[in-house]
């Protein structure tokens, strides 16, 4: 998204695919949730706990919360930033400096995607089981590793060229946070 929230067909649909992932985290987030509170009650009233229900958090719904919900909240800038002095910088070289962070972030993430994807072959071919109660395949929670660092790999390369962009030409085409520090009227001269 940029400033002027002109996004192409492109950032709408990355968007539309972040609404998504973000929506199963939530999803994942709920049940985790549901399963613990069904969990503990079965523990405590009828002495039956689940015997499934950590194997179930654990290798899959904790791994859907967390790598599904990554590229979203990157979009909103929710993950935590040190950004006391990237307002102070000029213009250019701070958009310069972002590309730059998102550049190696995205090279960094497509590695991630890269061996969570071969792990996920492995796998799926091997028909590789957890070792629990319930023997559960392993390749779900890979699937997953593999979307999430994936769909945050784009989001870092539609950073990295706003922010290149921004650098180059020097009109503000990347979306930035909103300073902390600053009173409204500042905010919009920020921006």
């Amino acid at each position: 998204m940029t400033v002027t929230g002109k996004d192409g067909s492109f950032g709408r649909a990355l968007s539309g695919i972040e609404r998504i992932l973000v929506l199963l985290s939530g999803f994942a987030l709920g049940t985790i949730m549901l399963v613990v509170v069904t969990d503990v009650s079965m523990r405590y009233l009828f002495r039956q706990p689940l015997s499934w229900s950590y194997d179930l958090i654990g290798s899959y719904l904790m791994v859907g919360a967390f790598f599904l919900a990554l590229s979203d909240t990157m979009k909103q800038h929710g993950h935590i930033a040190i950004d006391m002095f990237v307002y102070k910088l000029p213009r250019r070289f701070m958009h310069g400096s972002q590309g730059l962070g998102y550049l190696l972030a995205t090279l960094i993430l497509l590695v991630i995607a890269q061996q969570a994807g071969h792990r996920l072959i492995a796998a799926w071919s091997g028909g590789d089981l957890i070792s629990a109660t319930v023997p559960w395949p392993t390749w779900p929670s890979y699937l997953m590793v593999v979307i999430g660092a994936g769909v945050i790999a784009l989001r870092c390369t539609v950073r990295t060229v706003q922010h290149m962009l921004s650098c180059w030409s020097g009109q503000q085409l990347a979306d930035m946070p909103v300073p902390h520090e600053t009173d409204l009227h500042d905010k919009d001269q920020a921006l």
